[in-house]
């Protein structure tokens, strides 16, 4: 029996808007990163124990805070803002990093920042985002404004995002060559196959093999087609943490403050490993545990996935026109079956020479369990593909989104640079995460998959294989992450997260020496601004006056708008949180 080898290995830590699974008609090597969206919350319980001060003032400009050795000269050159070309209200500014912290001679690399400035007459500092990935734009998810950020936030702070090194507007990690990005940017709705999307195609014994070869053919056209060489060893996310230690320094904050959703946890965490007496405020929303490996990390977010997929089935059922029939065990079995027969015979859709197979199907249904305010749509989706043979509904829900009222000739441009960039999350994971084991215990942490996630969990197979044939590894070891003498830092978990697993948040606020959870009843993935005013007030009150919640305190995910959100911000005035900048 023949099978598609396993897409490989992008899905790992996952947050805000883009496409979770490979959202493509062309089935690719490995999975295309990220994704958000909404949930929501409650009435905050709880909230008025202030933490201890976090950061005193200091001047705007260079930070008082003690400067690294070798990296003067990154810490002390001048941010130009400027206003953005592109986008009124926000200004945007390059800086220069080293390529690699252990020679701040050598080669030197260029961050993209954006920040959308206070929009208060008495700003408190400077706050800075990260959405998440590995590979997701901390610019893009600025530009977002109201959307991402109450109202309370944005008039207090300058909200900073930054593109991380080899992503986006920095300087980027490039996996296709000129032709083939103006190809993607000719072909947004994917309609033709992309040059280097070729299916691969092997005997179920010879997945690891399969694997690794993936590994191999996704790293060579980024070798041979960006710009700065080495820049693909030098993506790991301690290197990333030291880039944003620099970035405080530049805006004038003695102490960081920061929220990081997803990936950007364990950003947050290493930051706070490496750097704990600068850390200010910090929230990590939907956390990463830093102290699994890369294959406990592909198993538990496969066993996720699949609880949140039951999740939904049980949700389906309970309405009048689900077409999954029978229990949550009958309806997942449905679920495959159509995978199975869009494999075997491609869904026909709307659009000419578009067709929907078995992957793209399953990454549809796997991308609408990040929000399941979706729901209702897969359920339509999912009655047309099953009741009608029409795979149109599901074209749309796998479909990379694009921004209301986007010129289409800049959505095709945008979603060409993305994928020329997509491989960076593979660059990433390889680098934070050593190779471990052979393919005997490959196959069987793939068996383990499979069991934990017959649905959902093919794509998340075989991460060692892959990073093995990619080829660009590093040191780093998993651990727990204390951070001795760090502020306090808030930890928000999803019970029904299902790409950042509930236990792993739990995990990190025990690890941390000043850990603290806030528990969010619910399912979906991202919980700040997507998950009610529950969870936005006590971030908030975190963020803005220092107020931890209470000890065991819980939100229950509520579906509101971002300005009902924002309206149900609790009152009171924030104190000097950050330095003035």
């Amino acid at each position: 029996m023949q099978a598609s080898a396993p897409n490989l290995p992008a899905m790992t830590r996952i947050s805000t808007p883009g496409n979770l699974f490979a959202p493509s008609r062309r089935p690719a090597l490995a999975l295309a990163a990220a994704v958000c969206l909404a949930v929501s919350a409650c009435g905050y319980p709880g909230a008025g124990r202030a933490a201890p001060s976090a950061t005193g003032a200091v001047a705007s400009g260079a930070s008082a805070a003690p400067v690294p050795a070798g990296l003067e000269p990154f810490y002390s050159q001048t941010v130009s803002w400027a206003p953005c070309e592109d986008d009124d209200g926000f200004q945007c500014a390059t800086v220069s990093v080293p390529l690699d912290y252990k020679d701040p001679a050598g080669r030197t690399i260029s961050l993209a920042l954006k920040k959308l400035p206070a929009s208060g007459t008495s700003p408190i500092g400077s706050l800075f985002v990260n959405p998440g990935g590995p590979g997701g734009s901390g610019i893009d998810l600025v530009s977002q404004g109201a959307q991402a950020f109450s109202a309370d936030l944005r008039a207090h702070y300058d909200i900073i995002g930054f593109d991380p090194r080899g992503v986006g507007a920095s300087t980027p990690l490039t996996c296709l060559s000129p032709e083939e990005i103006k190809q993607v940017a000719q072909d947004p709705a994917g309609t033709q196959d992309a040059p280097a999307a070729k299916e691969a195609e092997a005997p179920e014994e010879e997945f690891a093999q399969a694997a690794l070869d993936s590994g191999r053919q996704a790293a060579e056209p980024c070798e041979r087609h960006t710009p700065v060489p080495g820049l693909i060893d030098h993506m790991d996310t301690g290197s990333v943490a030291r880039d944003l230690d620099v970035l405080r320094g530049l805006v004038g904050e003695e102490r960081l403050t920061y929220l990081g959703t997803s990936y950007g946890t364990y950003l947050g965490a290493r930051y706070a490993e490496l750097f704990p007496d600068k850390v200010g405020r910090m929230v990590l929303d939907s956390a990463q545990d830093p102290a699994v490996d890369n294959a406990r990390l592909r198993i538990d977010q496969a066993a996720a996935l699949e609880r949140t997929l039951r999740a939904y089935v049980e949700h389906c059922q309970k309405g009048d026109a689900c077409p999954l029939s029978g229990g949550v065990e009958a309806g997942t079995a449905q679920l495959r079956d159509l995978f199975d027969r869009a494999d075997a015979a491609p869904l026909p859709t709307s659009t000419q020479g578009v067709t929907i197979d078995g992957a793209t199907a399953r990454n549809a249904v796997g991308q609408t369990m990040y929000d399941e305010t979706l729901w209702d749509r897969l359920t339509s989706a999912l009655t047309a593909a099953i009741k009608d043979g029409d795979g149109t509904e599901l074209a749309a829900l796998s479909a990379p989104a694009t921004e209301e009222g986007q010129d289409p000739e800049a959505a095709a441009s945008k979603q060409a640079a993305q994928a020329a960039n997509g491989p960076a999350i593979n660059a990433v994971d390889c680098l934070d995460y050593p190779v471990r084991g052979d393919q005997a215990q490959w196959d069987a942490q793939a068996a383990q998959t499979r069991k934990v996630a017959p649905t959902l969990g093919e794509g998340l197979s075989y991460p060692d294989a892959f990073c093995q044939g990619w080829g660009h590894h590093s040191d780093h070891e998993p651990a727990a992450v204390r951070a001795q003498g760090a502020a306090p830092i808030l930890v928000v978990g999803v019970t029904g997260d299902p790409a950042t697993p509930y236990e792993w948040a739990q995990s990190l606020a025990s690890q941390l020496e000043s850990g603290h959870l806030l528990t969010v009843r619910g399912n979906g993935h991202g919980a700040y601004m997507r998950m009610g005013s529950c969870v936005s007030s006590a971030v908030d009150a975190y963020l803005l006056r220092g107020e931890l919640p209470e000890p065991g305190a819980t939100c229950q995910a509520r579906y509101e708008t971002p300005a009902e959100q924002s309206s149900s911000s609790p009152a009171g005035e924030p104190d000097s949180a950050g330095t003035q900048s």
